[in-house]
């Protein structure tokens, strides 16, 4: 799957996605959703990838939305469907098994921002920025970008970002639980590809558990029974039965 605006890898169980369009500092196009999606769907299907980690090949931008000279193309009617294609692919990055990582380094604004939220985890570098300026341009976020932040921010922080367009640093929007590690830009992807090993290493099953139980956000019954039938199904892997019995050895000293 050549497409020179979106560069991947795989290594130890670590899907890496970097961003490739430099010029227009990673503003997203049909092109690179699409591509974003496809991989994801390669990456699920391959028992061996448990963690995909989405960052730029440059780091003055993450990115920073819509390409608005593509946007400024669209027809009412063609405007809706490309909004319904970047939910799409934004739903799929959060509901998908795989842990996702944003790796943030610069500006993560408007849809970018929306992207890096769709993600489960969030690293920064302390000089990056973040915001959802599409108020200036008498327009709302798309993507679900209003709910997803609200999501994670709480709804009055979220209404207050999207209304005034403000731009906040990194150390703002770790404050807010925005952001959910800080690093020196120079070590960014080194940081966050380190945290991303660390998930990989972990019981894949087990990983996949607990994001869904998270975005049930639930306690009821289903959850209960949810998590038990996890739990019951885990214990007697040859992975766990070699973690509990070294837990036990360990005991004894």
């Amino acid at each position: 799957m050549p497409n020179e605006k979106v560069v991947t890898s795989v290594q130890g169980g670590v899907a890496e996605l970097q961003l490739n369009k430099p010029a227009k500092l990673n503003a997203l196009d049909e092109e690179m959703l699409l591509a974003i999606e496809q991989w994801f769907g390669i990456w699920e299907a391959e028992s061996s990838v448990s963690v995909v980690l989405l960052g730029s090949a440059s780091d003055r931008a993450f990115c920073v939305g819509a390409d608005i000279e593509v946007l400024s193309r669209h027809t009412p009617q063609s405007m809706q469907a490309w909004e319904l294609l970047g939910n799409r692919v934004l739903d799929r990055i959060q509901d998908s098994p795989l842990v996702s990582i944003a790796a943030i380094s610069g500006y993560a604004f408007g849809g970018g921002l929306t992207l890096a939220a769709a993600c489960d985890f969030r690293v920064a570098s302390e000089d990056s920025m973040f915001g959802q300026p599409e108020i200036d341009l008498d327009w709302v976020p798309g993507w679900g970008g209003v709910a997803r932040l609200a999501r994670l921010i709480g709804v009055g922080r979220a209404k207050d970002l999207c209304m005034t367009g403000r731009r906040v640093p990194a150390q703002y929007a770790q404050s807010v639980g925005l952001v959910d590690r800080l690093a020196q830009k120079p070590g960014l992807r080194e940081s966050a590809a380190c945290f991303a090993r660390e998930l990989a290493g972990k019981e894949t099953q087990a990983l996949r558990g607990i994001k869904a139980l998270a975005a049930a956000g639930s306690t009821g019954v289903a959850a209960h029974r949810f998590d038990a039938l996890l739990n019951s199904s885990l214990l007697h892997n040859e992975k766990a039965q070699a973690a509990i019995a070294g837990f036990l050895e360990r005991s004894k000293r």
